[in-house]
């Protein structure tokens, strides 16, 4: 898949617009819906997206912790057949930008055979662009639009990449699983930590993220560690270390029954379970005697006990 930061005029596209932070199930409807219709057309299909969350621009301290990075996000789509992702410049100007100059933009750079969007996208400044400009725009210059319908849990609530954001505020990685279509992930390097679980007994990865990915409630959970050649059950602790703090959150993996060395690797983290949230001990016997307790039931989780 190729990832534009600088289009250039191309030919016929069928293009899929949104921020899909996350390409939760809702994304992947969406997505599917666009891909069917670029190979009836027999063109790639192009997603249009923004380089950063727009209320990184409009409203900074409104502006979210993000489900996916730019490059997790390529490969989820990637996954689903879209052919180009193009990143658009999110700035002041674009911020700014009337919903007619952001469609002309849109027209200018590539013929477009159909765009589709979700239900509750909007464009332009302050959002007046909406599902209906979009289908006139598209009646006047030549291109179908598709307005693709919310997707919902068995329960009737709504998937959202908000809700996925609160449910693993919570710690609830099994509902954010459910509607991400995949488990909640983690990538980054393996760093240089304090060693501290070696002292105790249980030699840890420290795992360094990008500094705006969503983080789960601070707790230990179980998960999978997954290296460039293999995936290994483990336990995770996220969180303050309360009780030998280092001042930092930090996210460091044990790994069950081998301690491989991993420094300088690349790694990707999906959290399966929660097994505690954070607490601070009186001891380091008492955090000891936990992470023993932990392991254990990651062990039985995984159906290693």
């Amino acid at each position: 898949m190729r990832v534009i930061q600088r289009p250039a005029p191309a030919s016929g596209r069928v293009v899929a617009l949104g921020t899909f932070d996350g390409v939760h199930l809702g994304h992947k409807s969406l997505l599917k819906a666009a891909k069917a219709i670029s190979a009836e057309h027999a063109v790639p299909l192009r997603v249009c997206t923004f380089n950063r969350h727009p209320l990184d621009v409009i409203c900074p301290d409104a502006s979210p912790e993000q489900l996916s990075t730019i490059p997790e996000k390529a490969i989820l789509m990637y996954s689903l057949g879209v052919d180009e992702m193009e990143l658009m410049n999110f700035n002041r100007e674009m911020a700014d930008m009337e919903p007619s100059a952001f469609l002309e933009r849109l027209r200018s750079s590539m013929k477009l055979h159909a765009v589709v969007a979700g239900w509750n996208y909007t464009f332009g400044c302050r959002g007046k662009g909406d599902a209906d400009l979009l289908r006139a725009d598209g009646q006047k210059n030549g291109y179908d639009v598709i307005i693709v319908p919310p997707v919902s849990m068995d329960d009737g609530t709504v998937i959202s990449s908000s809700l996925a954001r609160q449910k693993l505020a919570e710690g609830d990685v099994e509902t954010t699983a459910e509607l991400l279509g995949y488990n909640y992930f983690l990538t980054g390097s393996v760093i240089q930590g304090k060693h501290q679980g070696h002292k105790l007994g249980f030699p840890t990865a420290n795992i360094e993220t990008w500094h705006r990915k969503a983080l789960p409630r601070y707790g230990v959970y179980a998960c999978l560690l997954e290296t460039s050649s293999e995936t290994l059950p483990a336990v995770v602790n996220i969180g303050l270390q309360p009780t030998l703090p280092s001042g930092n959150v930090t996210i460091e993996a044990h790994i069950l029954g081998e301690d491989p060395v991993l420094y300088g690797q690349k790694v990707r983290i999906s959290l399966m379970k929660i097994i505690r949230e954070e607490k601070k001990f009186d001891s380091t016997d008492q955090l000891k005697e936990q992470i023993g307790r932990d392991c254990a039931e990651a062990m039985k989780y995984f159906d290693m006990a």
